[in-house]
């Protein structure tokens, strides 16, 4: 299973911090430090959980269960609000 970042969705880098806009709700989003690795991961393409969660553990201090917990909570509220959505 890989996720991609939707159509219904523009980003920009504004003061360090990625913001995204959703076109469809017209809404803003920012994320954190950790959520903007995995969004510029997501912007070069289609990314498993294991890619993303390495790229996340090659930058940070943290264990492969744990990344995979937090990165599978950011996805699913990026798939709430129609940001990234699953591909097979």
């Amino acid at each position: 299973m890989k996720y991609q970042l939707t159509s219904d969705q523009i980003s920009s880098k504004v003061a360090g911090e990625t913001v995204i806009l959703n076109h469809s709700k017209g809404a803003y989003y920012g994320l954190d430090e950790v959520g903007v690795l995995i969004w510029d991961t997501l912007e070069k393409g289609p990314q498993t959980m294991d890619a993303l969660c390495e790229v996340i553990i090659n930058e940070y201090d943290v264990d492969t269960e744990t990344c995979k917990n937090d990165v599978d909570v950011l996805l699913k509220d990026l798939m709430s609000e129609k940001l990234v959505e699953i591909i097979k």
